[in-house]
């Protein structure tokens, strides 16, 4: 699964928290967040053995993304602790 469509996903699932009427499934965002982990390791190894400079800082900015994502996600996860079924 590509990198925006981990982070549209784990976006919707935590914004269903803020709505009463929508069940929030603590297990879905947790296996996005696991996922986006995996991503993030794969981007680093990626990262590590690329030597292309303009390939480089393309990975770079995708790791970055997906490291704050997954920190939003993580910070957001913690507030729903109360409210997971």
């Amino acid at each position: 699964m590509g990198l925006d469509k981990l982070i549209k996903k784990l976006k919707q699932n935590l914004n269903k928290g803020t709505k009463s009427k929508n069940e929030i499934r603590c297990e879905q965002i947790d296996s996005l967040l696991e996922k986006l982990k995996k991503k993030e390791r794969e981007l680093k190894n990626l990262l590590a053995d690329e030597n292309d400079k303009s390939e480089r800082k393309h990975l770079k900015l995708e790791l970055k993304i997906a490291s704050v994502e997954r920190k939003k996600g993580l910070k957001r996860r913690a507030e729903l602790k109360k409210k997971c079924k």
